[in-house]
């Protein structure tokens, strides 16, 4: 009969049987590693909830560095106008806003940070870059176990931003008689065939230059809504207005001022940055009425009156008090482009680079068929000096011929752009020895004009437009060029 004891066994006894039996083995193994195990899955939720933090600060960072960079962009636009060294408050308000936004973003996250973190903004010309960096630390929950009470993270951003330039844009615009000529095709015919201006003197009908006292063709184009040049160019600055206001990123980016000439530069509009919507605008000043075709500054065509003033067709004129008077008025009887870059260039007192409302860069929109006649009109007395004999004597320059376009190298060197836009000038037909020979002088310079208005203008800014659709695409092509080229060269 076999034994059987009940005494207990001791707790050696007990572990040696447990090492002895295999499944005790097993049970030893799982519960060795068990704990590493745990120790692992709790380090990994550590981890998670470490990247999801950092993921919320660096979301922070992000946005802190482009309200830096904005903020600093919008300053400067604020500033410029009358502070001409905007960039320190730039740089401090850039800083304070970030600095809101990162905490904002950063909500109970920014409990974790390890002191403050650092705000970086910088200029430098047109461009302003921002840098947002951060320390922080959260606590470990399954760490400790290891020793691990803390768990550190940082990070950053950066952004970067090229700002928009200012650009003043000068709208030197021929209104001398020959921009009296109609805008198209089918106007010219009709106004040569209605108008019994000049008929005794050129077979063809009087089309442009008829418009001096005493004639009927300005009022008659008027009344039958034949749009002339000097028209499709005003409808066309009308135009550009509202791409301008539409395109700006700045306040008050952009500056216009349109300055007509005949023999003398004469301010209509003086430069500003009201380009549309009340009293004093340019939009406004121009009055462009789409049903007829016809604007408030087509009464400026040289209609013999050499005691007009451009503003004085302009009900609303509002002198900029940094641009020198008119002392001269516009003229009458010629269309003296020999003088205007120095007149136009006298009312360009700042050549700025753009990077403030006070520092515009400057563009020069000239419009012309480019023309020159040296000759003037006296209204007191019906006398025409400057008048020369065709062929020319010796000696003389003759009165009608293509521009010097060397008279444009002294504004460009001052560092204005020069665009140009020609329209061109029609031959005569039939050219008499009516006014002193002017059909042939005319015939002979217009083969000239295209190379001297060419040569005229800044290199890739030369354009050539004849209808009045034409005219406002070459109008808005060359307001997009400035702006391009503007941010080409920050």
């Amino acid at each position: 009969m076999r034994h059987i004891s009940t005494t207990p066994h001791s707790p050696k006894e007990k572990a040696a049987r447990f090492a002895r039996d295999e499944k005790g083995g097993v049970a030893i193994v799982m519960g060795l590693s068990i704990i590493p195990l745990v120790l692992a899955s709790g380090l990994a939720a550590d981890y998670a909830i470490l990247q999801s933090a950092k993921a919320r600060m660096d979301a922070s960072a992000d946005a802190a560095a482009l309200t830096a960079i904005k903020t600093a962009q919008n300053t400067i636009a604020t500033l410029s106008a009358t502070n001409p060294n905007p960039q320190p408050q730039a740089r401090a308000d850039a800083r304070a806003q970030a600095e809101k936004s990162f905490y904002a973003q950063a909500g109970k996250r920014a409990s974790d940070l390890l002191g403050k973190p650092t705000f970086d903004v910088r200029i430098n010309g047109q461009n302003v870059t921002a840098t947002v960096a951060y320390n922080a630390a959260m606590p470990s929950n399954f760490g400790k176990i290891a020793g691990i009470k803390l768990m550190n993270y940082s990070g950053g951003a950066g952004a970067q931003l090229t700002m928009a330039k200012f650009l003043d844009f000068y709208m030197l615009v021929d209104v001398s008689a020959s921009m009296g000529l109609p805008s198209t095709i089918a106007g010219q015919n009709q106004l040569a065939a209605a108008s019994p201006d000049g008929k005794q003197d050129n077979g063809d009908g009087c089309m442009f230059a008829c418009h001096f006292p005493g004639k009927n063709s300005f009022n008659y184009a008027r009344a039958h809504n034949i749009q002339l040049r000097v028209d499709a160019v005003g409808a066309a600055i009308a135009q550009l207005m509202k791409t301008a206001n539409d395109t700006a990123t700045l306040p008050k980016q952009f500056r216009m001022g349109v300055y007509p000439f005949v023999t003398h530069v004469n301010s209509f509009v003086d430069l500003t940055d009201d380009l549309m919507g009340d009293q004093y605008s340019v939009a406004t000043a121009i009055n462009y009425n789409p049903a007829t075709q016809m604007t408030d500054f087509g009464k400026l065509l040289d209609g013999g009156d050499d005691k007009v003033f451009a503003r004085s067709l302009n009900v609303n004129y509002k002198a900029n008090p940094k641009i020198p008077a008119d002392t001269a008025t516009l003229g009458a009887g010629g269309s003296h482009i020999h003088s205007v870059f120095d007149e136009i260039s006298a009312k360009i007192t700042t050549v700025g680079d753009g990077s403030g409302a006070s520092k515009g860069q400057p563009f020069v929109f000239f419009v012309s068929d480019g023309m020159e006649d040296s000759q003037w009109y006296v209204s007191a007395t019906g006398a025409w000096p400057g008048v020369t004999a065709y062929p020319t004597q010796p000696g003389e320059t003759v009165s009608i011929r293509a521009m010097d376009a060397a008279k444009c190298a002294a504004l460009k060197a001052r560092g204005v752009t020069i665009s140009v836009l020609q329209i061109p000038y029609p031959a005569f037909p039939h050219p008499t020895n009516y006014a002193s020979s002017e059909a042939y002088k005319v015939n002979d310079a217009v083969p000239n004009l295209d190379a001297a208005m060419q040569a005229c203008a800044s290199p890739g800014f030369y354009h050539k437009a004849d209808t009045p659709q034409d005219i406002a695409n070459a109008m808005q092509d060359m307001f997009r060029q400035a702006v391009q080229s503007a941010r080409l060269t920050q």
